[in-house]
């Protein structure tokens, strides 16, 4: 069940698509949202010498910021108290390298954290600590909104399962189930790559998405499978799939490879966090 929705809040011009999605989710569920505005304060004067020299400045910076903080989480309480649904709204102030763990700690209270897609090509990195955080900290799904019409409330009634079989994306699915219960259909995809040719190609042929859609079965979930064949960029054939079925919410494993191997080479969960086309439920 999906009763706990945290969103997280910065006071910028992506506050209202995740506090869009959040009540609609909110109402859909029967749940609670819990706004987490977070204000990340300058970090302190690295030396004593560099202190006495900065204090006056850095203590007028503080209460500007303080200042603006106020304004912002007001605004945010008014906004917060027009959904339909019941919330709160928690303040959190912390430097930088103490985002990490508040991220992690709030999300594991929470079912479901909202947030925006984090990378893009005009603004590379955005809160991409709080998502990242939430993935490999929470256990948690982290609902995605996609980075173009993000205000778009599209229907959640078709589901796509980017299917591998790892222990990412059985979590995702996990953490899924409230929507696929929900779903009138459910298409579970799969993605072939070089190595399951060659397996297939040796007798051993991967049957763990027919397991999968018994496992669903048992908690009341019909589902089709979609071999989606051979594709040299992964994300790509989802996308392409996602885009055929007309489906409203893609559920992946995020970072079945190291986040410095995706940088590097790229990979699903990069692209998805980057430029998916509709909503995605990611869990780690």
């Amino acid at each position: 069940m999906i009763k706990e929705i945290l969103v997280h809040l910065d006071g910028g011009a992506d506050d209202e698509s995740r506090i869009l999605h959040a009540d609609r989710l909110a109402v859909a569920h029967q749940a609670h949202v819990r706004g987490l505005y977070l204000t990340i304060l300058p970090d302190p004067p690295e030396s004593i010498a560099h202190y006495s020299v900065t204090r006056g400045a850095l203590a007028d910076h503080l209460r500007e910021c303080q200042a603006q903080c106020r304004l912002t989480e007001q605004a945010l309480a008014q906004r917060l108290d027009a959904l339909s649904c019941r919330h709160e709204l928690c303040r959190f102030d912390r430097v930088a390298a103490e985002v990490g763990g508040l991220i992690a700690d709030q999300a594991r209270m929470a079912d479901l954290l909202v947030v925006r897609t984090p990378y893009r090509v005009a603004e590379p990195n955005r809160a991409s600590d709080v998502v990242e955080a939430a993935l490999f900290g929470s256990g948690r799904g982290v609902y995605v909104i996609p980075e173009e019409d993000p205000l778009r409330l599209q229907p959640l009634d078709t589901v796509l399962i980017a299917w591998k079989n790892s222990r990412e994306s059985a979590n995702a699915v996990a953490q899924a189930l409230p929507f696929l219960r929900r779903a009138s259909r459910v298409a579970i995809a799969v993605v072939e790559t070089g190595a399951d040719a060659r397996r297939a190609a040796e007798g051993h042929r991967d049957h763990s998405a027919e397991n999968l859609a018994r496992y669903l079965s048992h908690h009341g979930v019909t589902t089709e499978i979609r071999r989606l064949g051979k594709w040299d960029n992964i994300s790509a054939g989802l996308f392409n799939e996602a885009e055929l079925l007309n489906a409203g919410l893609i559920v992946a494993g995020a970072y079945g490879r190291s986040r410095l191997r995706e940088w590097a080479l790229g990979g699903v969960t990069r692209d998805i966090l980057t430029k998916t086309p509709i909503p995605a439920l990611l869990a780690h």
